[in-house]
């Protein structure tokens, strides 16, 4: 097999940019929907604590959904393979964000909202395309390949917010509205569900049809608890992720009341975020490696994206915001391949996917506790709220610290 068959990659690096691209379309469309009067979504006679109920739960709802499908869906691909899961979940991506389409345009925020769920479902596919791509993979030509599937990865992240800023923006083409980039996703997620019909086929034996554990999430993070190094990077992961998703669903909101930016300027914004998210994955964690450990790493991205945020709440000028973010972007990312690294060291090799399972649904409940916490928009406000994440980095950095101290106290030899 070359370094890249496009034939056999193509449709795994295309699913695995999709799920990255909606991802971070969505947040700045939501933020723009449900604050724009004219976008209809909702009633003009909603009163403010009523909005912010309805966008806290659009953002809630998907890692709420998430929680049980990545899992659920990661399983599935397990017992029958990874084409036909794969296929299951881009298009039914296609389908999720046909509804969202529909919710803009009706408008209602009832299919939004269902769009929003179903995608949440079938955000296996990432996961289920890298484990196809690891199933290609020899090992003379795996980091190749990986480093292929991050390259996909960063693309979507960049690509995802500036179509949708760009793409539902009137002002730069009539045509555009708020429901044109789910359109464009849905479209591009059918094609790749054709593409992988038509050109990937699975290369290592499905286990065949078991009995699903649908409760496998809630099981996961009840043995977490019982694990001491796994439930405190938990703590730590918690903390961080609740930090990072009210910067991300409260900084849009500061720029759209404050400065009235419209769908395309928070959707570069977000897309400037996604280039430092890129730059942070691809040469910051590698340079900090030279010199640091990966705990030490986790600490000083915490430390620093919590500080950025903090700065944000307290100096809310434009220019200050657009600079913050970049360093908020960057080293957000930079803590959050550490702590990947860190619960995987935490554990022996057979331990493995049962460890970054536990991280995955630790990020999936605390997203939706950070869209639970938009209700506290009105008495907070957005900058009470950006504070409010802040805080919650520089808690993880504490916890990170005791974790730190612990780990190095469990390796201190003992005098004789």
């Amino acid at each position: 097999m070359s370094k890249l068959n496009l034939k056999s990659l193509g449709p795994c690096l295309l699913a695995i940019a999709i799920d990255a691209m909606g991802f971070g379309l969505v947040y700045p469309m939501m933020s723009a929907i449900f604050n724009d009067p004219q976008a209809g979504i909702l009633s003009s006679s909603i009163d403010a604590h009523q909005r912010n109920f309805y966008l806290g739960l659009g953002y809630g709802i998907y890692p709420f959904c998430m929680f049980f499908g990545s899992s659920l869906m990661g399983e599935l691909s397990d017992r029958y393979g990874r084409r036909k899961i794969i296929l299951v979940c881009v298009l039914g991506l296609s389908v999720s964000y046909l509804l969202m389409a529909c919710g803009a345009l009706w408008p209602s925020v009832w299919l939004l909202l269902l769009g929003r769920s179903l995608s949440g479902l079938m955000a296996g596919c990432q996961g289920i395309a890298q484990a196809a791509i690891t199933d290609m993979s020899t090992p003379e030509n795996k980091a190749y390949n990986m480093s292929i599937m991050s390259l996909a990865f960063s693309a979507g992240v960049i690509i995802g917010p500036i179509l949708g800023g760009v793409t539902s923006d009137r002002t730069i083409l009539p045509l555009f509205n708020y429901g044109t980039p789910f359109m464009l996703v849905a479209a591009l997620s059918l094609a790749c569900g054709i593409w992988t019909w038509t050109s990937y086929r699975d290369t290592s034996a499905p286990l065949g049809a078991a009995r699903i554990d649908l409760m496998l999430p809630l099981r996961i993070i009840a043995q977490a608890a019982t694990h001491r190094k796994i439930a405190l990077l938990s703590v730590v992961f918690f903390l961080m992720q609740v930090g990072y998703g009210l910067y991300l669903q409260t900084i849009m909101l500061l720029l759209q009341t404050r400065f009235h930016y419209t769908s395309s300027q928070l959707g570069l914004f977000s897309g400037v975020i996604g280039i430092c998210f890129v730059l942070g994955l691809l040469f910051v964690v590698r340079l900090m490696l030279r010199v640091w450990n990966v705990i030490d790493i986790a600490k000083t991205g915490l430390l620093i994206a919590g500080v950025c945020q903090i700065l944000s709440a307290l100096f809310p000028h434009e220019i200050a915001l657009w600079c913050l973010a970049t360093l908020v972007g960057c080293f957000d990312m930079v803590a959050y391949t550490a702590m990947y690294t860190a619960f995987s060291d935490a554990v022996s090799e057979d331990r493995q996917g049962w460890a970054l399972g536990v991280a995955g649904s630790v990020m999936a409940v605390a997203w939706v506790v950070t869209g639970l916490l938009t209700n506290l928009l009105p008495m907070l406000g957005e900058v009470g709220l950006l504070l409010l994440g802040g805080v919650g980095f520089l808690l993880s950095f504490l916890t990170m610290l005791a974790y730190d101290r612990s780990h190095a106290a469990g390796h201190t030899p003992v005098a004789s």
